[in-house]
């Protein structure tokens, strides 16, 4: 009877196990299908962007500078003789001739230093042409005949210098210009020196700017430059001037331009845009709105490549229009990124869709 009782709890033990080992087995099958079919397989797709083809052009490359107007030539008129002023002939904005009376000095004692001068010479001569007869004859020594030569010269000498005296009691103008400013008035006493009148050559004008070292080479002294003024006004000119060595501070160099100025229609002082054609350059008309920076601060574009991958190309300004900006840089054809580029990242591959062509 005991091992009868064995035997039976024996097989129930085994029974229990088996039915056991079914259920949990069971359970954990369920529990792993309801979690795979709980979570849904989701698939990353990359962002898009809007992309427009672009092919390169011809454009003019042409640097700008900014300067002031300048007369070809300013002189300071001076007095070149002492005395008293007589006659004032010309106003401050005249415009005057080469040569022309501007003021006169008082003559003074002038005109009988003159009549001196010329009694002294008429002397010397005949002094002169006796010493000559007598030397002929043997009754003058060569010393009396070279001091008496010496005296007659000299004599000479000083009725010019009072004629030139008489001439420069004439004021007059150096050249064809404009009286910008007058320093005397009618009695005033001046000696040599002082300073009459300001005189402005406007028939050309020069304009100086500061280039960059970088593109410093690219000129030369005659090459074709255009003047641009805030009243709309256009003046062609050249390259005159190019400084061989560069400002200090902003390691530039001076360009200066020269134009004529007909019916002196620009005054001095006055800004100008100096424009530049440095010749023909492909590049890329682009908006603004197309451009970004990269992590070291470059300015770029980004676009995309064969593989629809995002990469970032540095662009330089080549000109500027209303249109937009003439960028170079970029190879002949470029995918360009129009929409979306501020939202994706260089390396990143992206869905591609076409812009307007």
């Amino acid at each position: 009877m005991r091992k009868s009782v064995v035997v039976a709890l024996a097989l129930v033990l085994i029974v229990g196990l088996w039915v056991g080992s079914g259920f949990f087995s069971e359970r954990e099958g369920t529990s792993a299908l309801v979690s795979a079919a709980a979570v849904p397989s989701v698939s990353v797709q990359p962002p898009s962007v809007q992309v427009q083809t672009l092919q390169a052009s011809s454009v003019a490359q042409v640097l700008h500078l900014m300067g002031v107007t300048a007369p070809m030539r300013q002189v300071d008129v001076p007095a070149q003789t002492k005395g008293t002023v007589a006659t004032l002939q010309v106003k401050t904005g005249d415009l005057v001739e080469k040569a022309q009376l501007l003021a006169r000095i008082d003559m003074g004692d002038r005109t009988a230093r003159l009549r001196q001068a010329q009694a002294l010479l008429e002397q010397r001569q005949t002094e002169y042409q006796a010493a000559t007869q007598l030397s002929k004859k043997n009754l003058q020594s060569a010393t009396e005949l070279s001091r008496s030569q010496a005296l007659l010269d000299s004599a000479k000498a000083g009725l010019e210098s009072i004629r030139l005296d008489i001439r420069r009691t004439q004021v007059k103008a150096p050249f064809a210009g404009v009286v910008e400013q007058r320093f005397v008035q009618l009695g005033d006493y001046l000696d040599v020196g002082h300073k009459t009148f300001t005189l402005l050559d406007l028939s050309k004008l020069k304009v100086k700017g500061q280039v960059a070292e970088r593109e410093v080479s690219r000129l030369k002294p005659g090459m074709p430059a255009e003047l641009s003024f805030v009243g709309g006004q256009r003046l062609p000119g050249e390259i005159t001037f190019i400084s061989r060595a560069s400002d200090s501070a902003t390691r530039t160099f001076m360009v200066e331009v020269t134009a004529d100025n007909p019916g002196l229609a620009i005054s001095a002082g006055m800004t100008a845009k100096i424009s530049l054609n440095l010749g023909d350059r492909r590049g890329h008309r682009l908006s603004p709105a197309v451009l970004t920076l990269d992590d070291k601060g470059r300015v770029g574009v980004k676009v995309i490549d064969d593989n629809a991958t995002v990469r970032f190309i540095p662009v330089e300004l080549i000109a500027d229009s209303p249109e937009g900006m003439w960028l170079g840089g970029l190879p002949d054809s470029v995918e360009l990124i129009t929409v979306g580029h501020e939202f994706v990242s260089v390396g990143q591959r992206v869905t591609v869709s076409r812009g307007v062509q």
